[in-house]
């Protein structure tokens, strides 16, 4: 029953005039983040013979794309998403594809870490760009709350596939081919979206807000550092999973057990967005984040990767409802006219800690063990719970 009434919600969203073609060209968009990740710690590994090389290439690109999020979201809101999007997918092709040559060529880990940043900074903000446009598509606060949901289903669709994905042309072909495959599905992502009627009309909103942008504001701040935990604790896991994987036989078997983790998070998208829930986001944001933690933690007893695989989809169904709980907030919390750099400044959170958390996690798996790294990622998630628990009051309007 909750999922026919999520269809029905679903189904109405997307027969709104122009949101079809946006929506599936943002899918196309997600899934390339998704496989990238994935297949940059695939191939840095393969050119260095070391996760915790692998885990520093990744964080770089996570962290240039925290900051390109940030500045195509401020770019977009100023002179439209078209533009924007075109040039930053030209980029982030062209850079991906001198990652894969430097990787064939056996080049240092530092000139490796270096095109991984300039794919990262050019990395195209489809998603962030799709959330803008529900804003502008949908006037009722409830519909609106069901429309971001469904921005973070079809990350979290795209994000399942990846994994899946990477694994099969890493090992049909190579990973320096899933690598240029990852670059040509963000390419037309962006060049389809761009290309979509709803994104020429789309307009952002006049505004002023200085350099720091929407974090002027003391409730964005809080949205912002929390992300920042969040995207810490999976960060951790998208290198140890990979490593536990390799550990029993095959590093490519990493992706499939990703794609678990996202297989609960997309299921708990569905749920969540089936119905109006009772309670303030504010309060809600805490309780997910603590559940979440647990659920990470919970990892540490797993010794085969079926059981792992077992334990990773429970966890996987708290992540789109935190991520959702925490793009609602941002109607609350963002100043006026910041819609896509909101957005982009709350994905940079969640990318920056992937990328601190991919560096975390690379040096806990060589260091320590699998279970130490799934122990850290549950203890990040909770003491963000924590924090944003006791400061839940400043993210009410």
């Amino acid at each position: 029953m909750p999922f026919r009434s999520a269809a029905r919600r679903y189904h109405a969203l997307l027969s709104l005039p122009g949101a079809r073609l946006p929506v599936v060209a943002s899918a196309l968009g997600s899934l390339a983040i998704g496989m990238a990740i994935l297949a940059i710690i695939l191939l840095a590994r393969e050119a260095t013979g070391s996760f915790g090389q692998a885990g520093r290439v990744v964080a770089a690109f996570g962290l240039a794309n925290a900051v390109g999020a940030v500045a195509q979201g401020r770019l977009m809101d100023r002179l439209g998403q078209p533009r924007v999007l075109r040039v930053a997918a030209v980029g982030h092709l062209a850079a991906l594809t001198a990652l894969v040559l430097a990787a064939e060529d056996r080049a240092p880990a530092w000139v490796l870490a270096l095109c991984a940043a300039l794919a990262g900074i050019f990395v195209p903000q489809v998603p962030a760009a799709m959330r803008s446009l529900w804003n502008a598509l949908v006037d009722d606060p409830e519909r609106r709350q069901t429309a971001y949901a469904l921005v973070t289903i079809v990350f979290e669709v795209a994000v399942m596939t990846a994994p899946v994905v990477v694994a099969a042309v890493a090992a049909l072909a190579s990973p320096a081919a899933a690598v240029l495959a990852a670059a040509g599905c963000a390419a037309a992502g962006a060049l389809v979206f761009a290309g979509t009627r709803a994104s020429h009309e789309w307009r952002g909103a006049a505004h002023e807000v200085g350099w720091l942008g929407p974090l002027v504001a003391a409730g964005m701040r809080i949205v912002f550092f929390v992300m920042v935990a969040f995207g810490i604790a999976l960060g951790v896991l998208q290198v140890a999973v990979p490593a536990f994987a390799a550990d029993h036989g095959s590093a490519e078997l990493g992706g499939l057990l990703l794609g678990a983790l996202s297989a609960g998070s997309l299921a708990g998208g569905l749920i969540y967005g089936a119905r109006p829930w009772p309670g303030a986001p504010a309060a809600r944001l805490p309780v997910l984040l603590l559940a979440l933690g647990g659920a990470l933690a919970l990892l540490a007893v797993a010794d085969r990767p079926l059981v792992l695989a077992v334990l990773l989809f429970p966890a996987g169904l708290l992540i789109a409802p935190t991520a959702t709980v925490a793009s609602t907030l941002l109607d609350a919390v963002a100043p006026a006219g910041t819609a896509t750099e909101a957005f982009a400044v709350m994905v940079m959170g969640i990318v920056a800690g992937n990328a601190a958390g991919n560096a975390l996690g690379g040096a806990l798996v060589e260091g320590w063990s699998f279970a130490a790294a799934a122990v850290c990622s549950g203890g990040v998630a909770a003491a963000g719970a924590a924090w944003v628990g006791a400061r839940r009051n400043r993210l009410r309007r």
